[in-house]
């Protein structure tokens, strides 16, 4: 791996992004300019985001110490040609982790990401992994992409087929246990299976104007379920995702991401490219009602996570003038 740098990030006052309101988010400067699709934290110290760009070989990983306050970044990965991401970070412990990217690469590292290696690379049709989801075990995973769906059994190991059929592919997956799991795709699809990808079905219907696509998936507990995507789309389910219902977002963004810390609060974060902005909503009622809880100027933020109702972070890519950004979320 090459060190591409090990610098502080900068605090920046919300001002500074023409922001109307959130002052629950600080803004951290990050010294790079590279597209970050994931974004992952082991404890409200310790964390990685995740991603790359053209002028970066072998995809990019930051490593924080201090909750997001300053990062250190490395490169060269894989060998892959330029443009190579990495798309998804999850941490299965302190020290495992796994990380999956484009050209179908998967990563792992025992060791809390000092040294990773490759473990899977794409075989046949699956050509871009988009997404990781493992249980609590730590041992049963799965990747997706928009061309396949792969599974693990001991930890990220080794990889394999999950099922037969090549239609089912997405942005997003999440298994509620061994059985019942879901993935989210393009067109307003989302396909699920209750007996461990040996089959699945699509479980929603027409979700508005074109169907759009569905990026992010996440659910607290066995039966509620938000589902992300184009145009300010939101799905909810209160049945284990057997059915699901639009929520009224009111915004017409590119959700890509969303996290819950309960049934009731919950992020969704996304971006408008056409004007070179994002939003991060929020709701305190599961969904009934979201709100904008940050606007930001000159980032396309497509990730975010949250380890409880008080430690988040969201990132994603640089489009305007000045240092790329990193928002921490700080309730005060």
């Amino acid at each position: 791996m090459k060190v591409v740098c090990r610098l502080p990030a900068t605090l920046v006052p919300l001002v500074l992004l023409g922001c109307a309101v959130g002052d629950d988010w600080v803004v951290e400067e990050l010294p790079t300019r590279a597209e970050y699709e994931s974004i992952a934290f082991l404890d409200p110290d310790r964390g990685f985001i995740v991603g790359g760009s053209y002028f970066i070989e072998g995809g990019i990983v930051g490593t924080t110490t201090d909750g997001g306050r300053s990062w250190e970044f490395d490169s060269g990965f894989v060998r892959a040609k330029a443009g190579f991401r990495l798309t998804d970070i999850v941490f299965l412990d302190r020290f495992t982790g796994v990380m999956c990217g484009s050209h179908g690469v998967i990563l792992r590292t025992v060791d809390r990401g000092q040294h990773w290696h490759v473990v899977w690379r794409r075989s046949g049709s699956f050509n871009h992994l988009l997404d990781l989801f493992f249980l609590d075990d730590g041992q049963h995973g799965w990747a997706v992409g928009h061309s396949g769906f792969l599974a693990t059994a001991d930890g990220g190991l080794s990889w394999g087929s999950a099922v037969s059929d090549r239609d089912v592919g997405g942005s997003s997956v999440h298994f509620i246990d061994l059985e019942r799991g879901f993935v989210a795709g393009k067109f307003g699809r989302i396909f699920a299976t209750e007996d461990g990808g040996e089959s699945w079905a699509v479980v929603t219907t027409s979700i508005g104007t074109g169907n759009p696509d569905l990026l992010g998936i996440t659910f607290v507990g066995p039966n509620l379920g938000w589902a992300v995507g184009e145009n300010g789309a939101i799905l909810h389910s209160t049945d284990g995702g057997r059915r699901w219902e639009r929520q009224t977002s009111g915004v017409r963004s590119r959700l890509c991401a969303v996290s819950f810390v309960d049934p009731l609060r919950g992020w969704a974060v996304g971006h408008d490219r056409a004007d070179s902005s994002s939003v991060i909503l929020r709701t305190t009622d599961g969904g009934d009602h979201w709100t904008v809880d940050q606007r930001v100027d000159g980032e396309l933020l497509q990730t975010l996570t949250f380890l409880d109702a008080s430690h988040g972070w969201a990132v994603g890519e640089r489009v305007g003038h000045g240092a790329q950004r990193l928002l921490r979320f700080n309730p005060r």
